[in-house]
């Protein structure tokens, strides 16, 4: 449903302009305070638009106490810094960052309104969608937090593309949290670097013929088995030794790799009408500038089916900054 407008004779009209006054009406909506919704942030403060940031902070980046090597101008940097950086930079300029867990989202082009789980709300003219991806972890007995104690801290790794080079030279596992033929396909990308690399399918273990052919002719060991603990390295806090499988099988390694299904979080970009990709559980950019099939409603970072890297989020924020601020000049000028 379009978002709520007031009219004079509208018995509601009164709370209606309450809640104005309370959330003044905005340029730009962004949803998510990760690399890619705040870089939008900060470049379009800088032009003098009135946008505000709404995030939860629960995106990987604020846990991530691990160094990045290969962000631009920002040499090895850890994820925790860098968004308190970016976040800075935006709020300098003139963003609004504010907590909040974004629930509801409805309106049309010029009129969106947002509300978050304590009835919260906020209005604007465009939105822009930066929610991620849910990430999936391992499990102990269906628990996903013992992984919290690893997970960006210092070799539990989710992102190939980011992170396969710190396994160079290391004894290395792949951990399927998804499919075994996904899984299969991470492990021997990683070969290229890793000294040797051991498989575990810990729940789908159906593998193909073709790619446990493959495995085999990479040396690739493939082991099964739920995960019953984690073991820490001995005074070396977050980083990770050895998995303790069903059996007494234990894993040991130097490197350890999730492969686990990347699917965006598409709630907020399902109420608003937009495309989404199915095969890939992702919002459906209408083209390379993050506009959707819905006008006045943009999407950008991991939301988009791209590799979930620092640098990409960056661009792909910063290209539908610079398209929102591009329209809403298109339309100002067109008065």
């Amino acid at each position: 449903m379009p978002a709520r407008r007031i009219e004079a004779d509208d018995p509601g009209s009164l709370a209606m302009t309450r809640d104005l006054i309370d959330n003044p009406f905005h340029d730009v909506l962004v949803v998510g305070g990760g690399p890619a919704g705040l870089t939008a942030a900060l470049h379009l403060a800088w032009h003098d638009r009135r946008v505000v940031v709404l995030d939860r902070r629960t995106g990987p980046l604020f846990f991530t106490l691990e160094t990045l090597y290969n962000v631009p101008s920002m040499p090895e940097v850890t994820g925790v810094k860098l968004l308190r950086t970016l976040r800075a930079q935006a709020e300098g300029m003139g963003a609004e960052v504010v907590r909040a867990n974004v629930v509801e989202a409805s309106g049309e082009v010029g009129d969106f309104l947002l509300r978050d789980d304590r009835d919260r709300s906020w209005r604007g003219r465009t939105v822009l969608l930066a929610t991620g991806v849910a990430r999936y972890h391992p499990t102990i007995d269906g628990d996903f937090r013992p992984c919290f104690h690893y997970a960006g801290k210092g070799n539990l790794f989710y992102c190939p593309d980011c992170e396969a080079p710190l396994a160079q030279d290391k004894p290395s596992v792949v951990i399927a949290v998804g499919s075994a033929d996904g899984a299969a396909g991470m492990a021997l990308g990683l070969t290229r670097y890793s000294s040797s690399m051991t498989l575990v399918l810990t729940g789908d273990r159906e593998l193909s013929a073709p790619l446990r052919r493959r495995l085999a002719e990479k040396e690739v060991e493939v082991v099964e088995g739920a995960i019953e603990g984690l073991v820490g390295a001995a005074g070396r806090k977050g980083r990770l030794q050895a998995l303790e499988l069903e059996g007494g099988v234990r894993v040991e390694a130097d490197a350890f790799f999730v492969s686990s299904p990347a699917r965006g979080r598409t709630d907020l970009a399902e109420q608003l009408g937009v495309d989404l990709a199915a095969t890939d559980h992702h919002a459906q950019a209408a083209s390379q500038r993050g506009d959707t099939n819905v006008p006045g409603v943009w999407i950008a970072g991991d939301l988009r089916p791209m590799t979930q890297q620092v640098a990409v989020a960056f661009g792909t924020g910063n290209i539908a900054a610079v398209m929102i601020d591009q329209w809403l000049r298109r339309r100002e000028t067109a008065r």
